[in-house]
């Protein structure tokens, strides 16, 4: 990996050393120069999580965003290139009541002297590595996590003012290699029942909020203000994506 333009590219020139110091500043990095974006789906791109040049070309290069495969896929590696010991681990996200298909979501346990949750790619929901042993909030200004535990089964929950209702996911600590993900990556991109193949989304957190762009609609929330309006058409959604997200879906 080209290490340096990675960090270019999440906007972070700190130091490198694997500390925590260096794991909160890459991960509160990417967190606001990375948008959670699916918009390639519907283009007819192929997205891929075990071919590392395919995920570096996209989101370092042609600097998109991506789904948690992808996005966390890449800190991940990014990680390993500095040094940190990392572990790559799936998840279930719950919804309405539901959990989502086995290991379609991904986070890393990045082990310092204590074991970190790091996760870049949670709908750009959490800001900052949490302690994986803290059963108690974890609070980032308007935002709050809970990380709990339920015999072999572990619980990350997001509470975010800014962007409600909560989410939460569920995971095991079973290690996985990147190859492992790639069936659960084609169904999430081709499929019907998948969430990404249900129209374009694109989000992207700010100090007090977030930007998401779902479809044609613009959704701009800070921690106690909601504004929604409808673009007009694909050249006013082009002009946001470029200005408010950083994608140029014409780049190559």
């Amino acid at each position: 990996m080209d290490l340096r333009a990675y960090l270019d590219r999440i906007g972070y020139g700190g130091d490198t050393t694997p500390t925590l110091e260096t794991l909160r500043a890459m991960h509160r990095a990417h967190f606001y120069n990375v948008p959670f974006e699916n918009l390639d789906i519907a283009r007819g791109v192929r997205v891929s999580v075990s071919d590392e040049s395919v995920l570096f070309d996209k989101v370092v290069r042609r600097r998109r965003g991506g789904f948690c495969l992808e996005l966390t896929g890449l800190f991940a590696r990014a990680l390993r290139e500095i040094g940190f010991s990392v572990e790559v681990i799936g998840a279930r996200v719950l919804m309405n009541g539901f959990l989502s298909q086995n290991m379609s979501h991904m986070i890393s346990i990045v082990h310092l002297d204590e074991p970190w949750i790091a996760d870049v790619g949670f709908g750009g929901r959490i800001v900052e590595p949490l302690r994986f042993n803290e059963r108690g909030e974890q609070i980032f200004g308007h935002r709050r996590y809970v990380v709990a535990n339920d015999g072999d089964h572990y619980l990350v929950t997001c509470d975010e003012a800014a962007n409600p209702p909560p989410m939460t996911y569920v995971f095991t600590l079973q290690p996985r290699a990147f190859y492992e993900f790639d069936n659960v990556c084609d169904w999430l991109q081709t499929s019907p029942d998948s969430r990404f193949t249900q129209g374009d989304v694109a989000s992207l957190a700010t100090p007090d909020g977030r930007t998401t762009l779902a479809g044609r609609t613009l959704i701009t929330t800070s921690s106690d203000t909601r504004d929604e309006r409808e673009l007009t058409s694909e050249e006013e959604k082009a002009r946001i994506l470029r200005e408010r997200f950083g994608v140029d879906l014409e780049a190559r």
